[in-house]
């Protein structure tokens, strides 16, 4: 369970309590509205925010503005890779800096090796304000 401090006036003074808060709620809203999630593919309000779409990560990538972000490591980079991808390793303790340097109006697709980190890169996007990317999955399934 997620904890979010709240503070509000009280006769003795600025009270401040914890309260639980869905994680989700904390990061994109009250439940019921979208956020991000439109680029993502999720099922809507509820769904996993970097749910896999490979489908429309290949539709994006024929789109010559669309930026492409390796998230696997540059060992696994070296071993093959989309060639518009540029890579950031989401396991690097300085991922979040690198990210913060792209420009949050343009829309990425994001792969590594199953899908599981690029999840976990479009979440740390979506926290620093990027609201067009996809999860484009697997490496291999992108390039079927």
């Amino acid at each position: 369970m997620v904890h979010e401090k709240n503070c509000f006036p009280t006769p003795g003074g600025p009270g401040c309590q914890l309260q639980p808060v869905r994680a989700a709620n904390r990061r994109y809203g009250p439940r019921g509205q979208g956020g991000p999630r439109s680029l993502s593919g999720g099922a809507g309000p509820g769904a996993p925010t970097a749910a896999v779409n490979t489908p429309k990560a290949k539709e994006l990538l024929a789109q010559p503005t669309t930026v492409v972000l390796d998230v696997r490591t540059p060992a696994e980079f070296l071993t093959g890779h989309l060639s518009q991808a540029r890579n950031i390793n989401v396991s690097s303790d300085d991922f979040a800096q690198e990210v913060a340097k792209l420009d949050t109006a343009q829309t990425y697709v994001l792969y590594c090796r199953s899908g599981k980190r690029s999840s976990k890169a479009a979440d740390i996007m979506y926290q620093q304000g990027f609201h067009r990317v996809v999860n484009g999955g697997g490496y291999a399934d992108l390039t079927k």
